[in-house]
């Protein structure tokens, strides 16, 4: 395997291959990892020499600048490896994405070292109040996946001034603050359904000092500071997360066809391959999963053709995207709650990889992005109306 280095150009191909090298490792740590509440130490150093988390870089700075496709190839790989581990390489490379607005100093000062890991959440929980030369920070975030092993920690916040919130064009300004890790406290309250190993803790801290050039807004990604399509879309650093409940339905399906390869059914006491229930839910699984990998990927193909010419997305295919994010998180939980049932008794038990597969998806699910409104904004879209649901977060700052 190629191990990355600043010195080291890897490319999307090279990182997806080994993705898949390091599969087994991943496969051996998932339990550990989800008994731990967060990925293992082997199970990170495994990720890392990937060269996941430095995908998003920019060519400038020596990084490969994977475009979208080959990213959610990655992330899907090593979803179908583990599903906590998956999420958590989605989340930790979106440092590219977030230093694009910044300056190239600045960036290059919070990430040193290419292969970096981000963590944290874009949500304003937080409060920036304004002091000479930045911001002092205070609040408590929810969702921080992979914080117990980040090196770079984020968190959206409103602006406050004189204790008093600052608006701009009408509305309370929101930033996203980015520090090293070691500036917040991790609290240990990730006990959950699914993605146990994801470690996404809540995190806080109380009065941390934000240089103001460690901070940006939304709008800015829009404004092109760094050149290149996959900086060319605010809501970039989210279109590659389609790619873990993806790879957790395969994982699932592999899994599936492995127990009723051997498996008897009771009383007929016939093979399980024999049963027609058996054969059409495999076979249901397989066409709901490969239709919704299949527009997603076809939707994503889109998105980056329409940017690498230098146009704007339209309407239309910012509701495909939104609505295939929604449509392949869900489809992909529906297809493994099925293949449990195809597969009975056996996938109740935890030592079933079917059974955590189910509880992953349970929770991926109830991510901003699986949530039912999404449809709602998509339609919206799909029908010509823009600015949707403005009470949305992804939607109010411009994301979508």
């Amino acid at each position: 395997m190629t191990l990355p280095t600043d010195t080291t150009v890897l490319d999307g191909a090279t990182i997806l291959a080994n993705a898949r090298a390091v599969a087994p490792v991943l496969r051996e740590e998932a339990e550990a990892s989800e008994r731990g509440r967060r990925l293992t130490p082997r199970a990170v150093e495994a990720l890392r020499s990937t060269g996941v988390f430095r995908m998003a870089m920019p060519r400038a700075w020596g990084g490969p600048e994977v475009d979208i496709r080959t990213q959610t190839e990655i992330i899907e790989e090593l979803s179908a490896a583990d599903g906590a581990a998956g999420w958590c390489a989605m989340i930790g490379s979106d440092g590219g994405f977030y230093t694009a607005p910044l300056e190239d100093a600045v960036a290059r000062g919070l990430y040193p070292d290419l292969d970096m890991i981000t963590a944290g959440w874009i949500v304003p929980a937080g409060r920036l109040h304004r002091v000479a030369g930045g911001y002092r920070l205070e609040g408590r975030w929810q969702f921080g996946s992979g914080c117990t092993h980040a090196d770079v920690i984020i968190g959206g916040a409103l602006v406050f001034e004189d204790g008093a919130p600052v608006l701009t064009e009408g509305r309370p300004e929101v930033r996203v603050a980015m520090l090293p890790a070691g500036e917040f406290e991790i609290l240990d309250t990730w006990h959950t359904t699914g993605l146990a190993g994801s470690g996404s803790h809540d995190y806080t801290t109380e009065g941390a000092f934000v240089p103001a050039e460690q901070t940006f807004r939304f709008g800015d990604l829009r404004r092109r500071r760094r050149a290149g399509t996959l900086y060319a879309w605010p809501g970039m650093f989210f279109a590659n997360l389609p790619g873990v409940p993806l790879g957790i339905a395969r994982a699932a399906l592999r899994s599936a066809e492995q127990i009723l390869a051997d498996k008897m059914l009771v009383p007929e006491m016939r093979p399980a391959r024999e049963d027609p229930r058996v054969r059409t839910g495999i076979a249901q699984v397989h066409a709901m999963v490969g239709a919704a990998r299949s527009y997603q990927y076809d939707v994503l193909g889109e998105l980056w053709a329409t940017l690498e010419t230098g146009g704007e997305p339209s309407l239309r295919e910012r509701a495909a995207l939104v609505g295939a994010h929604m449509h392949t998180i869900r489809t992909c939980r529906d297809a493994v709650r099925l293949l449990a049932d195809v597969v009975g008794s056996a996938s109740i038990y935890r030592r079933c990889p079917i059974e955590r597969h189910q509880r992953d998806l349970t929770t991926i699910a109830q991510h901003l992005m699986g949530q039912p409104k999404i449809l709602e904004m998509a339609g919206a879209l799909w029908l010509g109306v823009d600015k949707v649901l403005t009470r949305h977060p992804l939607s109010a700052e411009g994301l979508i």
